[in-house]
């Protein structure tokens, strides 16, 4: 049986924000949701850059779904100048 990837929940988040104001581990974390702890870390490392920065499951969320949306948006022929000049010459 195939694992099925899919990406955190608001839910999920939230458990993650309140165990981690509860000092619990990621790996902790991890076993509570059923999840990777490299998942976790992942997810509490791209919102946490500084010891002084609290997690937040409302804002991690937000910007995940915006990432997500935002991702299937861009195309590589407008996000690369020397590409664009180069495919428009050709066209010339």
């Amino acid at each position: 049986m195939e694992k099925l990837r899919r990406r955190l929940t608001l839910n999920e988040r939230i458990v993650i924000e309140t165990l981690l104001k509860e000092n619990k581990s990621k790996s902790y974390i991890a076993k509570q949701l059923n999840r990777n702890r490299s998942t976790i870390t992942r997810e509490v490392n791209n919102w946490v850059i500084k010891p002084t920065d609290i997690y937040k499951a409302s804002i991690a969320d937000f910007f995940a779904k915006d990432d997500y949306l935002n991702k299937r948006n861009k195309d590589k022929i407008n996000t690369h100048k020397k590409l664009k000049h180069f495919v428009y010459k050709g066209l010339l």
